[in-house]
């Protein structure tokens, strides 16, 4: 396919680039690995988002208060952080495609039974196992990419899936509304969960997995501790301001966190996963000695937070905390801006439904061409270019007040959906090139724990800054004044969030400047070890003279 010729050469990437064992040992059919994921994260993006404008629906017919509908509706984003690691060392054990072939048809199977909840917590369970069914997928679609398409085309397959993800959010955006209002929420789930099964079948198809599955045993009393711990985690930061056991609740996670990271990184020590935490050592390791690196996954150990990674390999923490910040700082704006437009400027939920909208579509549009845009830059350009652009996009919100028109919005909002496109799909790339191919999944599991993380802060940000500043009644002149000087602090913030990104950013460009220079020392080590002694011989001579 002539779309996968844009990509950039690995060795513009820096990061520890993929050499003959990280490539597909055998001729796949690219078209239909990159078909297939790219599909299924557009769905899974889509269900994720279509109940987004349907709180009021289902207030009046289950008959419950606003707040239990929008815990059930979140009910999907929190099973997605708490099983996206889990399910990646399930894909260490059991093989990429298997995990994902059962997530898909997990993803038939509730999507299809949501419509029926009778009630609101039925409501609750159907979502969080349809989200634990995405996250199956989701830790493994990049995976599955990574390990079947050649390197040379990673960039614009990467760049079609963010797209197509992006145009789900899109789409259940625009169009779940007037579903809801004219045929019914039910039938955007049973058509879509025909779409899951057809995509299902597809993955069916796809080639084994290359990776040999490791034999060691699943930590489930950890695995089980990390998931409860990050679901109360993000429960407890979302609700911070309005909880008052909230604090507390957020207290006992980072300390059940801090245990699992502490007891993982003792593992990583002992058995000496750390020295195996970039790409170039995972290979040198199982090419020098095969037998060392079969004991190694035989080895009676699996973290569950890869501490290794953060700790031991700069080029994946530099990735990582791009993610981080840049979700932190560019999540908040599309939620407050919903807000800031009905309660400050007064528009419609329609218009700003519309405003909102503009950013996912330029950033699937603007996604499918970064893959030809990392032909002429390097990665890690491309990546600090979007950032620098989102965060300057960000910064001119501060400006905002009563007086600002829908038009200065939406040109806003095409910036910062440019940036973000720009950095997403290249980041998590960047990311594929920065660990051995045996850990795609964990990788891209922590990475999307990461934005998860950072989503979370930023709707924490947004609910503690509002009810701090905002103490008038609302529909008076008061409340829209202070809500705007609300939306200003939390974009000014959100633009500080940005620069520390760009700062994360350009700590990858310098690893991946380091780590290139030290693989052209190497290779002219190794030319020059190979010269006659003779060449030798003349050429001290000649620095001599």
């Amino acid at each position: 396919m002539g779309i996968f010729r844009s990509a950039a050469d690995p060795s513009q990437i820096g990061v520890a680039a993929l050499n003959e064992a990280s490539e597909p040992t055998a001729v796949v059919p690219t078209w239909l690995v990159v078909g297939c994921v790219s599909l299924c994260l557009f769905l899974t993006s889509y269900v994720g988002n279509a109940l987004t404008v349907a709180v009021p629906y289902f207030v009046e017919l289950y008959h419950c208060p606003p707040h239990i509908v929008t815990l059930a509706t979140s009910a999907y984003a929190t099973a997605l952080a708490c099983v996206l690691l889990p399910a990646s060392i399930l894909a260490r054990h059991f093989g990429n495609k298997r995990i994902f072939v059962y997530g898909l048809l997990g993803c038939v199977l509730f999507t299809a039974l949501i419509p029926l909840s009778p009630t609101v917590w039925c409501l609750f369970l159907g979502r969080f196992f349809q989200g634990a069914s995405a996250a199956l997928c989701l830790s493994t679609a990049m995976a599955i990419i990574s390990e079947q398409v050649p390197s040379k085309q990673r960039f614009g397959a990467i760049g079609i899936a963010v797209c197509l993800t992006y145009s789900g959010v899109s789409l259940s955006l625009s169009f779940s509304g007037v579903i809801i209002d004219n045929i019914g929420y039910e039938w955007m789930f049973y058509c879509s969960a025909v779409a899951f099964a057809l995509v299902l079948a597809v993955a069916t198809k796809l080639p084994r997995s290359q990776v040999h599955a490791v034999q060691t045993r699943l930590p489930l009393t950890k695995i089980a501790l990390f998931a409860l711990a990050i679901g109360l985690f993000l429960l407890s930061l979302t609700t911070l301001a309005t909880q008052e056991l909230a604090s507390y609740g957020l207290l006992v996670a980072v300390l059940v966190l801090a245990l699992v990271a502490h007891h993982d990184y003792r593992l990583s020590k002992r058995f000496g996963l750390h020295h195996h935490a970039t790409a170039q050592q995972a290979t040198a390791a199982s090419e020098s000695k095969p037998e060392a690196q079969s004991q190694r996954e035989s080895a009676p150990v699996e973290v569950v937070i890869p501490v290794h990674f953060l700790t031991h390999n700069r080029a994946f923490l530099a990735c990582f905390l791009v993610s981080v910040t840049a979700y932190f700082s560019v999540m908040a704006e599309p939620v407050l801006l919903a807000l800031f437009s009905q309660f400050t400027l007064g528009l419609s939920a329609t218009t700003a439904g519309f405003i909102i909208v503009v950013q996912p579509i330029t950033i699937a549009l603007v996604s499918a061409c970064t893959g030809r845009l990392t032909r002429y830059l390097s990665g890690n350009t491309v990546v600090t270019l979007g950032l620098i652009i989102q965060t300057i996009a960000l910064g001119s919100f501060v400006f905002i007040d009563e007086t600002t028109t829908p038009l200065d919005l939406i040109i806003r909002q095409l910036f910062v959906g440019t940036g973000f496109a720009l950095f997403s799909a290249p980041n998590t790339t960047l990311l594929t090139f920065a660990v051995g191919r045996a850990n795609f999944a964990l990788a891209s599991s922590t990475q999307q724990v990461g934005r998860s993380l950072g989503q979370a802060a930023s709707l924490a940000l947004v609910s503690l800054t509002i009810s701090a500043v905002v103490t008038a009644l609302p529909n008076t002149e008061l409340y829209r004044l202070q809500f705007a000087d609300a939306s200003v602090l939390i974009l000014a913030i959100s633009a500080l969030s940005g620069l520390l990104g760009i700062v994360s950013s350009v700590f990858g460009w310098y690893v991946a400047k380091h780590a290139k220079a030290q693989q052209i020392s190497q290779r002219e080590s190794q030319d020059n070890a190979g010269e006659p002694i003779e060449a030798e011989a003349a050429k001290a001579a000649v620095i001599q003279a």
